[in-house]
């Protein structure tokens, strides 16, 4: 009777003491995703070719003001002193001008493609979330935190495909 209480007592304690590791893991490319989705890709594409516009406009403005300030030393000998300072500041302000446009459209396209890709990255969770309860992942961690893993656990390209089905375009503002 005491050896079955002993075994019972064991038995049973050592039940609890068992782990189960039977979590189940995986990674995810999340630059990837942003880089090489139809979305992400569409989001670059928008601003490649707004900041090619930019720098258009402003390699003619600032060749506009090179020929300016090229009149006005040419015309430094033929005006008095004062016309001189007075045509510089203007010339000063002109360029002063023209830096804070080209910065402030340098931000802009900052601010859009931060928007874009914070919009996309929201777009990108509720996928994520439910291809894991579908698939009983437990814990889904981003590739950029881990320092080795086995490639089988990475599920960016299945997270693409979701992600190029559902959601093809960013419409930047």
């Amino acid at each position: 009777m005491n050896i079955n209480k002993l075994i019972f007592f064991l038995f049973f304690f050592h039940s609890f003491n068992i782990v189960h590791a039977a979590e189940k893991i995986a990674y995810i490319d999340i630059d990837f995703l942003l880089n090489q989705s139809l979305a992400g890709k569409s989001i670059t594409k928008k601003l490649e070719t707004q900041n090619r516009k930019d720098i258009e406009k402003y390699k003619i403005t600032e060749k506009k003001l090179m020929d300016e300030e090229k009149k006005l030393i040419s015309q430094k000998n033929v005006l008095s002193q004062e016309d001189f300072k007075k045509k510089i500041n203007e010339f000063k302000n002109k360029v002063k001008l023209f830096n804070e446009r080209r910065s402030n459209s340098l931000k802009l396209l900052n601010e859009i493609k931060n928007k874009s890709t914070s919009i996309l990255i929201k777009s990108i969770n509720p996928l994520i979330e439910n291809y894991a309860k579908e698939n009983t992942i437990d814990i889904i961690f981003p590739k950029s935190t881990l320092l080795i893993a086995k490639s089988e656990l990475e599920i960016t390209d299945q997270i693409l495909e979701l992600l190029n089905e559902k959601i093809k375009e960013i419409i930047i503002e």
